[in-house]
């Protein structure tokens, strides 16, 4: 009597779910998890990117995305030993100096085929995902830096080097207490803004394919060397108060759209404005922000690719770079957003169009903090050359890149 109950409730089980399914029930589906980690955003922020989510799950319904929000101060640390431990997230933000890092150990796997149009991306922010010639991630959102001025000491802004060196000196020379430019220093900062002088003046910070150091040629010296120039005019005893720009006591200074709001929310007396970085030879500037990747050991790798496309594509990439905070990288997003509808943010848009890449090697960030910043603290501030600083880091870099 027990088997024959046990076989009545089977059969009636399997009647049951027979009916649903022709009836228009839900059957199994083969659903398609991906864990994608992020920076934390603000309640606010979270809140725009889950119901951006829910829109793409709506047109994908077999892929659920489960979204893991880190401190991004802890996000580099998290993610290494995550990885190192084999339970990594399949996807996930990836800076863009730790790109070259990641695929060089094995942990990113390579952007499929036919996943995106290449020339639907800025060129600069599509090469920050390109290792040794191989494309490892999709640009999501990056930025870049200008030259914010006073208005009420500089009524055009300085398009050359040339002029810029002059306005200094003009504003220092007709207002004893204040400096032309707040000059970068040697810190990680400086050395992230010095590579688009350099660009700018027709030279570049490595050769990568014949292995050769380039930040210490001409273009870089002259650069730095122009940057000592302005030092002439903008005391560091002025420009080492807290916020000196925003306070009126630098006409000038190079910096991020992080700027605009803080100012316009804490300095609202100041009138400034944005314009491109000036320029010696070609307009150029840097780049920075976070590239999608999927890792190599992603258990659904088709799916987490979708979602980066999602995020990419003409029609989103906007909206998720508002969400959290910097620039579209899709060309036909970034020239539809709402943000080019403000001047100063503006600026920064357009000057993706001539943002550099930062060298695709694993040891670019050591370079940069450590080298490069000793160079501009030695060849601006200090009392050596800066041909003589430059070259001595270019020797240390060498070593560390292990080419002759």
């Amino acid at each position: 009597m027990r088997a024959l109950a046990k076989w009545v409730a089977a059969t009636a089980a399997a009647v049951s779910l027979a009916a649903s399914a022709a009836c228009g029930g839900d059957p199994p589906t083969d659903e398609k998890v991906v864990e994608f980690w992020y920076y934390q955003p603000t309640p606010e922020q979270s809140k725009q990117v889950k119901e951006l989510l829910k829109r793409f799950e709506e047109t994908e319904p077999t892929i659920t995305i489960r979204l893991t929000e880190i401190p991004k101060d802890d996000y580099n640390t998290k993610l290494s030993s995550a990885l190192g431990g084999g339970r990594g997230p399949d996807a996930g933000y990836l800076d863009q100096p730790l790109m070259a890092r990641y695929a060089n150990a094995g942990q990113l796997a390579e952007v499929p085929a036919g996943t995106i149009t290449e020339s639907d991306f800025y060129d600069g922010a599509l090469r920050t995902n390109k290792i040794s010639g191989k494309l490892f991630g999709i640009p999501l959102q990056q930025t870049t830096v200008a030259l914010f001025y006073n208005r009420k000491l500089i009524s055009t802004p300085p398009v050359t080097w040339d002029e810029l060196v002059a306005e200094s000196a003009r504003v220092r020379r007709e207002n004893p207490d204040l400096a032309g430019v707040n000059v970068p220093k040697g810190e990680g900062f400086g050395a992230w803004v010095f590579p688009a002088f350099v660009a700018s003046a027709g030279g570049t910070m490595l050769d990568e394919g014949n292995r050769r150091i380039a930040f210490a040629d001409p273009p870089a010296q002259e650069a730095l060397a122009m940057w000592r120039k302005l030092l002439e005019s903008s005391p560091r005893q002025i420009t080492n108060s807290e916020n000196p720009f925003h306070k009126g006591l630098a006409a000038m200074m190079f910096s991020g759209p992080w700027e605009v709001l803080a100012i316009r929310q804490q300095f609202p007396q100041l009138d400034f404005g944005v314009a491109p970085l000036p320029r010696k030879d070609v307009a150029a500037s840097n780049i920075g922000g976070d590239n999608g990747v999927v890792f190599s050991k992603a258990r659904n790798p088709d799916a987490a690719w979708k979602w980066l496309r999602f995020l990419s594509d003409a029609t989103h990439n906007a909206e998720f770079s508002n969400i959290t905070g910097n620039f579209p990288t899709n060309r036909k997003s970034a020239r539809a957003a709402k943000i080019n509808t403000d001047p100063a943010f503006k600026v920064f848009v357009d000057q993706l169009e001539t943002a550099q890449a930062r060298p695709a090697v694993p040891e670019w960030i050591q370079i940069n903090d450590e080298y490069l910043a000793k160079a501009i603290e030695e060849g601006v501030d200090g009392g050596r050359s800066p041909a003589d600083a430059l070259a001595d880091a270019a020797v240390r870099a060498r070593k560390l890149l292990g080419w002759q």
